[in-house]
């Protein structure tokens, strides 16, 4: 049986239940032991990313829920399940790793699991809301971010990085600015942990994927991208030590750049 440091798991009539120590209360409050629960609250829910989530109060403080769902090319077959507990243990276990390590980032407060057919699990996840922060892909458009919210998401990405996380979906939907103009990473569980930090070519893919992710909400929202960001020169603050690298990687990073742009297509009104 797998174990969490800093959670406790409970047993339940269809599935389990991890709860972070100290919150208790809070999850027993809300009957976040209950599937029927979440679903009652996410019916009536915000859309973000992949599915609804849902803002709740608590004693301890306001909370995040959301189903877990499938990204990338399994998304359309896998949907919301998964075919191993630990790869939904990962929403707990990486978020802590990741603030033990320097990264900012909500902690996560209860994760349910409900097997959904032989060898497959479905999960729901609450995790500590950040009052007030927006993702940065809301940003876009008629009040872009200014400099210094650029400097602070790249700073945090360059932390990500220091503190040996690649993260495969690294977007400006994952960066979330806070009323104090800090930035929030989210969404870690499928980040690759090393011991020290990213080498150059991990970083510069990681900066390469915020750039993507910044032309690709432009494009959708009808707006010309500023031609005056240096993405590199955000990340780095002043360090030339990514430079070589980065133009000896230019015209194929710029090619990919361009073959993802002929695929994306603007919603239909």
């Amino acid at each position: 049986m797998a174990t969490v440091d800093g959670f406790a798991r409970r047993a339940i009539s269809r599935g389990e239940l991890w709860l972070a120590d100290g919150f208790e209360h809070a999850v027993d409050e809300l009957g976040l032991d209950q599937l029927s629960r979440w679903e009652e609250r996410l019916s009536s829910g915000v859309p973000a990313g992949r599915g609804n989530v849902a803002f709740v109060e608590t004693a301890q403080g306001p909370l995040v829920l959301k189903q877990l769902r499938r990204g990338g090319v399994a998304g359309p077959l896998w949907r919301e399940r998964f075919p191993s507990r630990r790869r939904l243990l990962d929403n707990l276990m990486l978020p802590a790793l990741a603030r033990e390590r320097g990264v900012r980032t909500p902690p996560a407060i209860a994760l349910l699991l409900v097997p959904s057919g032989p060898a497959l699990w479905r999960g729901w996840l609450a995790i500590q809301a950040v009052l007030d922060a927006v993702p940065l892909s809301e940003r876009i458009g008629d009040d872009p971010p200014e400099h210094d919210e650029w400097v602070a998401a790249l700073a945090a990405v360059r932390g990500l990085h220091d503190a040996g996380f690649d993260h495969p979906d690294l977007n400006l939907g994952n960066l979330l600015v806070g009323p104090d103009g800090g930035v929030w990473v989210i969404d870690l569980d499928r980040c690759r942990v090393r011991e020290q930090g990213l080498e150059q070519d991990g970083r510069i893919t990681g900066i390469r994927r915020i750039e993507r992710s910044y032309h690709k909400t432009c494009f959708l929202r009808g707006v010309d991208p500023d031609p005056r960001i240096d993405w590199l020169e955000l990340y780095s603050g002043g360090d030339r030590s990514l430079d070589l690298r980065w133009g000896q990687r230019r015209d194929r990073d710029l090619a990919r750049l361009r073959r993802h742009r002929s695929a994306w297509k603007r919603p239909s009104l």
